[in-house]
């Protein structure tokens, strides 16, 4: 039996990739705008995911927010720094 040279990259699946060819380990920052919509105002739907962002994994996440207007309307901007990249994801994916 003959031993076949492989590339570093080829799987014994089709159509996969290696996880951390998607997902970098230093994407943790994860910027959203609130603007008010007919259900919710721009501050109820920050605070909602400001609590929901602070009970994923840790608990550490790090949120700050500004105030930005955009066609004549107040948005919020708020960015969610979490701890790790999985944490962020599990957020995202919360939130889909």
């Amino acid at each position: 039996m003959f031993m076949k040279d492989t590339d570093q990259y080829e799987s014994a699946a089709c159509n996969c990739v290696e996880v951390g060819t998607l997902i970098r380990e230093d994407d943790t920052l994860l910027t959203l705008d609130f603007c008010d919509n007919d259900q919710m105002t721009a501050k109820e739907q920050f605070d909602r995911m400001e609590k929901d962002a602070l009970s994923v994994g840790s608990g550490n996440c790090q949120i700050q927010s500004e105030m930005v207007e955009a066609d004549g309307k107040p948005i919020i901007r708020a960015m969610f720094d979490f701890d790790c990249t999985a944490e962020k994801l599990i957020f995202q994916m919360k939130h889909k």
